[in-house]
């Protein structure tokens, strides 16, 4: 499991050159045992970026949120800014990679990255999987979250104080991606507690403040393993976040630690 990164602001991190020209990183989380990682990518055609000329696929899943510019993995559909999609494990994607402009995103893997390119790709530009019986959690690509159904969420009174899309989520283990929209006002109604599972945010726009004193502002990022004590949250302008869980969300209360 990653440890535990309580506040971490990566506006103030510096890029680091990647394996590829043109490609910076800056890596927020990692699993040395798996190497499962969560980083916010660069991919620059100012600095030589060229897409891959050819399909491919990776052997563990891999999962994308934009945050800015303009990109495409098969020549149809475009990814610009909260763009986000999840390609299972020995998916086969690629097939037209562009790139239009300078864009960053949040790259999430669940082991150690790899490249696999496939000369002789089926004739489509869909992804496609390798496997006989590929997982329950498939492709998952959504271009404009905003045209998407999202979710209210009210509290005890009836008021709506959160929305939420699910952007991608395994059916029998609730493990998942969602942006989750904090109306001006919201607060947690539960104290100190943690979940058992673990639980990864990236704040996109607004604040978070936590009782402790903590705040989270945009290009914040967290991520805390099963079992993290976490304080109680708020958001007096709101917020929009990027949220990735292991499972099904529970609220334990501190004091059962």
């Amino acid at each position: 499991m990653r440890p535990h990164v309580a506040r971490l602001d990566t506006n103030a991190m510096p890029w680091t050159p990647g394996d590829m020209t043109g490609l910076f990183s800056k890596i927020l989380s990692h699993d040395p045992k798996t190497g499962a990682r969560t980083a916010l990518q660069r991919i620059d055609p100012n600095f030589g970026y060229k897409a891959p000329s050819a399909a491919h696929f990776h052997h563990m899943d891999e999962e994308i949120f934009v945050l800015k510019g303009r990109f495409t993995f098969d020549g149809e559909v475009w990814l610009t800014a909260h763009s986000y999609c999840f390609h299972p494990s020995e998916t086969v994607h690629g097939f037209k990679s562009a790139l239009a402009e300078e864009s960053w995103f949040l790259s999430r893997v669940s082991q150690e990255l790899d490249f696999n390119f496939v000369e002789k790709p089926r004739e489509t530009t869909k992804p496609y999987s390798l496997k006989d019986a590929p997982g329950p959690r498939g492709v998952s690509v959504v271009p404009d979250p905003q045209k998407a159904n999202w979710q209210d969420v009210q509290n005890k009174a009836g008021k709506v104080v959160m929305q939420r899309l699910v952007l991608s989520q395994h059916p029998q283990t609730g493990e998942g991606s969602m942006l989750v929209r904090f109306l001006p006002g919201w607060e947690s109604p539960y104290g100190n507690h943690f979940h058992s599972v673990y639980e990864e945010a990236f704040v996109l726009d607004g604040a978070l403040e936590a009782a402790d004193g903590t705040v989270y502002g945009a290009g914040c990022y967290s991520f805390k393993p099963p079992r993290t004590v976490q304080s109680r949250l708020q958001s007096e302008r709101g917020a929009l976040c990027y949220i990735n869980v292991g499972g099904l969300l529970d609220f334990v209360p501190a004091a059962k630690l």
